[in-house]
Order: structure tokens, then C-alpha cells, then sequence
């Protein structure tokens, strides 16, 4: 078995990786050292597309222990290292810590004074004090409950990677179902940017996307009651999610319109009281950020108007959502198209977000997404002014790198694609008939 071309590839591969994500622990506080973490990232995702490429060109898969295996070595690697490149992990114990000593996270923002008595190492580490939690009511309870564990930041990652493999183990069984090999996981589990984004940022998203993936393997097992219940769940965790329901709503049946709100009223009910100003929070961070862009920065630049390209903008992703909706799209693939949308239509546009479709290239591992994961890291580029002289500044130069060459491939497989459908017809006359 070891003797295989694929296997071997795959172990060079994984050993490869693992020194590399070795030496990004060993940078330490990685905002500090950007362009080194940048180039031991950039040979980490080379060696990524080597083993992707090893895994989809054969027809005798790996098997699939090698492929988990070397993924939670890596996790387990990155787990030791500080979220320097993320802060967000802090609020999530903040949050944790006001929930379990029964006060209302939504009412008051870190900094207000009546939140003094809970000050600590965590809080000064809190960012955007001025601004309530944006997060949903399972999302607090989560952080409760890894709070309730440990008041620290390795407590929330050890929650979220539980997550993290869930995921894959989801991925697996939906392998299953859809025809793929279970080999294929490896386009998720062995994604530097996951490893990164949870194993050492900790970012809360996974939690949804384990929801999100959970609705989604629900239906397909026509089990529409615990789906419709998942994907109220998802959204609960975090809003992004209302994103991928025109993919399912029509298939979740008509339990879902005593389901949804019913879920809703659970979630939200022990946190009512002070929603509105939760809500504000949602909606200040949605209107006033933006980081990232690029539709949206297109628009923006032919409009001269923020209101009207976000305007331009929704249009443009409801006409995608309606389309959907109405077709016969398997769920799966409707779902990528709608967050592979949002993504390129919103205003910001962080590494972590990418987290919510990179799932889906195991069963559709497209070129320009693959690749783009790797890309979007170059984001970072920020953070190196930012940590010598507090200064947030995007350089015009780093956005094109990231998404000409994304584009311009996206582009590339829409046209191969399109050329291919209406080529078929004549291969089919000429042959006689498909084999």
C-alpha cells in the first residue's frame, strides 16, 4: 500500500507540511512577522496543491486515516500558537465570562463602565470595545460553555477544533453520499487556511458551518424536520448563514414554518430583553466596515456611492438567490453558488470568512476557489503596519494580486465550462452515440 504514487505523494506532502506549520509556531507573534509567515504559508499551500492534485488524478485513492491523520497533526501543532493574527477569540471569552455570571452580553459593549468589575488580561486583548457582541445566542452559549471550562483562549480553540473535526467527519459521510471519494476531505482538512483560521486563530465560524453542513446531510438523508432545525440553528450561531437558505428552504418542507420560528424563539428568548441593541451592533458592523473587497470595490468605484453599490450589490445577490431557489440545483452545489456570491459581494471580506465555502470544494473542486484560499492570506499584508505604527492601510498592489489571478481563472473555467456544454451535442452526433 505504501508503495502506491499517490500515498507516497501524499506522505511527502503531509511531512512537508508539518515542518513548515513547525516553523510558523516557531515565529511566534505572527503580526509581527508577516512576510516570513507569508512565505512559509505560501510553500505550505504549494505543497497543499500537490497533494490535491495527487488525490484527484487517481482512481486509487489514499486511504483516508493517512489524510485525517496528518490533519489533526497539524491542528494540534497550530493549537500552541498565539492568535496574533485574530483577536477575535478574546471577545469570545469576554462573552463566555458575562454569560456565566448571569449578565445580558447583548446590553452593554466591553468598555461600558458597568462591565468594570470584569476586567482582566482577556479584556485588554478585546477589540472594538465600543461596539456590543455581533455574534448570535448559540454562539454565546458555545462560548459559555468553554468559558465555564477554562477562562482562557485555549479552552475556546479546543471547542472550535471539536467543531473543526466534526466537520470532517461530516464531510465523510456526505462523500459517501454524493458518490465521491472519501479521499476528496483532504480539500478541507488539509486547507492551510483552516488550520490557520481555527487551530490558530480559533475563529467561532466553523461552529456554524458544522450547522450549515449538518442541514445540508440532513436533507439529503430526508430527514426535513432536524434539517429545517440545523439550519434555524445556523443561523442562530451566526448571520451569515441566512445566505445559503434559498438553497434548501424550498426542499425543508412545510414543517419548517412552525420549526424556524420556534428555533428562533429558543435561541433569542433568554437574551430578549436587550436584542434591539444587539441588533444595532449587527447592523454598526455591517454599514461602517469594510475591508477586502472587490465587486463591492468595482461598484464603489463606478458609483462614487457607498448606499448605491451596496444597493447594486444585494440586487445582484438576490437575483442569484431567486435563481437558485427556483431551479433544480442539488443542494450542495446551490449553496456554494450563494456563498461563493457573497463572499465576492460583500464589503469585507476577512481570510476566515472563506472558511463558509471551502467545505463544498471537496465536491466541487474548483480551480479558482482552490486557489484563491491560498491568496486571500495575502490580506495579512496589513497587519505589518498596523502592529509597528497602528495604522490599518490595504495596498491597491495586494488586492490585485489576490484577485486578478482569482478571476481571471474563475473566468477561465466559466468559458471552458460553457465551451464544453455546447460542444457536446456535435461529440455525440459525431460518435453515433455516449458510451
Amino acid at each position: 500500500m505504501i508503495s502506491s504514487p499517490p500515498l507516497k505523494q501524499i506522505l511527502l506532502s503531509g511531512l512537508v507540511m508539518e515542518a513548515l506549520f513547525l516553523g510558523v509556531l516557531g515565529l511566534g507573534e505572527l503580526n509581527r512577522a508577516i512576510p516570513l509567515f507569508l512565505l512559509l504559508y505560501s510553500v505550505i499551500f504549494a505543497a497543499y496543491l500537490w497533494s490535491v492534485r495527487a488525490v484527484l488524478a487517481t482512481d486509487k485513492p489514499p486511504s483516508v486515516v493517512w489524510i485525517v491523520g496528518f490533519a489533526l497533526l497539524f491542528r494540534a501543532t497550530l493549537f500552541f500558537s498565539a492568535p496574533s493574527l485574530s483577536d477575535d477569540i478574546y471577545r469570545y471569552v469576554w462573552d463566555g465570562t458575562l454569560v456565566n455570571h448571569g449578565t445580558n452580553p447583548y446590553q452593554y459593549a466591553p468598555g461600558a463602565l458597568e462591565l468594570s468589575a470584569y476586567r482582566d488580561v482577556i479584556y485588554e486583548r478585546v477589540n472594538h470595545k465600543d461596539i456590543g457582541t455581533p455574534y448570535g445566542p448559540i454562539m454565546m452559549l458555545a462560548f459559555a460553555a468553554a468559558e465555564q471550562f477554562a477562562h482562557s483562549i485555549h479552552a475556546m480553540k479546543i471547542l472550535f477544533l471539536v467543531f473543526d473535526g466534526l466537520v470532517i467527519l461530516l464531510l465523510l459521510r456526505l462523500l459517501d453520499m454524493v458518490g465521491k471519494p472519501r479521499s476528496h476531505v483532504l480539500l478541507y482538512a488539509w486547507n492551510p487556511l483552516a488550520v490557520v483560521e481555527i487551530a490558530g486563530s480559533g475563529h467561532n465560524d466553523i461552529l456554524a458551518v458544522f450547522l450549515m453542513l449538518a442541514s445540508l446531510y440532513l436533507l439529503l438523508s430526508e430527514r426535513v424536520r432536524t434539517a429545517s432545525f440545523a439550519a434555524i440553528s445556523a443561523v442562530a450561531a451566526k448571520y451569515f448563514a441566512l445566505l445559503f437558505l434559498p438553497a434548501v428552504w424550498k426542499r425543508l418542507g412545510p414543517s419548517k414554518w412552525f420549526i424556524a420560528p420556534l428555533g428562533l424563539a429558543l435561541f433569542f428568548g433568554p437574551f430578549y430583553p436587550h436584542l434591539d441593541q444587539h441588533l444595532a451592533s449587527v447592523f454598526k458592523v455591517g454599514a461602517t466596515w469594510r475591508f477586502n473587497d472587490s465587486t463591492f470595490a468595482l461598484l464603489n468605484f463606478i458609483t462614487g456611492s457607498p448606499t448605491i453599490s451596496k444597493v447594486i450589490a444585494a440586487t445582484i445577490f438576490g437575483a442569484v438567490a431567486v435563481t437558485i431557489y427556483r431551479s433544480d440545483m442539488p443542494p450542495l452545489k446551490g449553496a456554494m453558488w450563494l456563498i461563493g456570491a457573497a463572499l465576492l459581494l460583500t464589503t469585507t471580506l476577512h481570510p476566515w470568512y472563506v472558511l463558509w465555502l471551502l467545505p463544498f470544494l471537496c465536491f466541487y473542486p474548483q480551480r479558482a476557489w482552490i486557489l484563491f484560499t491560498g491568496l486571500v492570506m495575502l490580506s495579512y499584508h496589513v497587519a505589518i503596519r498596523y502592529a509597528a505604527e497602528g495604522v490599518w492601510e490595504e495596498s491597491l498592489w495586494v488586492k490585485l494580486a489576490i484577485y486578478v489571478p482569482f478571476f481571471a481563472l474563475l473566468l477561465a473555467e466559466m468559458w471552458r465550462g460553457h465551451h464544453m456544454r455546447t460542444t457536446a451535442p456535435s461529440d455525440i452526433n459525431r460518435e453515433g452515440a455516449m458510451p
